[in-house]
């Protein structure tokens, strides 16, 4: 008995040590799955969705940049619900940078309705002052319209870059939840 008690403290180290693993090893483990959750939480349900959605919208974008369209264009069934389903889908994410670029995209959306020209009525024929003076009404609706197809083609090019950063945002936190590339 007195040879036990002047044992050294590092002789029952080892008894010690698978505890004080499992201990390490389940603290490690229930970090890890916050931090996932918090993810999770942040990337919200139906991810492959928004990512739709994203594309979808780059390439209504485009269209807006390369042409001239009208209000009536933007009636479509697949365009009309595009800003709501954006604000939509800012509503059930945590991530903050990600709900900021889905906003800033409805909002960008609904602008570049906002600044659509009419659509064109047809001229009927009425032969002389009457004709010339439909003429120049027509010339001085071009020259607006023509003004508020930049404007457009300018809030879509800024739009564009929302929709990279928001698919740029959405691969981040994909990354960090599922670990994809």
């Amino acid at each position: 008995m007195v040879v036990a008690a002047a044992d050294p403290w590092w002789a029952d180290w080892p008894k010690f040590v698978p505890g004080w693993l499992a201990f390490v090893w389940t603290v490690g483990a229930g970090t890890r799955k916050v931090w996932l959750r918090h993810h999770q939480l942040a990337l919200g349900p139906e991810a492959e969705g928004v990512r739709t959605q994203l594309t979808e919208l780059r390439a209504l974008l485009d269209e807006v940049t390369s042409g001239r369209h009208r209000s009536d264009w933007f009636m479509h069934e697949d365009r009309r619900e595009t800003g709501r389903a954006l604000r939509d889908a800012a509503g059930r994410r945590d991530d903050p940078g990600l709900k900021l670029s889905l906003n800033r995209l409805a909002d960008a959306w609904d602008q570049i309705f906002a600044l659509a020209p009419p659509p064109r009525t047809k001229l009927r024929f009425l032969g002389g002052a009457e004709e010339v003076r439909q003429q120049r009404n027509v010339a001085v609706q071009d020259a607006r319209d023509l003004e508020r197809m930049h404007q457009m083609t300018e809030l879509a090019h800024t739009a564009q870059l929302d929709v990279q950063s928001a698919l740029g945002r959405l691969n981040e936190l994909e990354r960090k939840t599922h670990g994809r590339n």
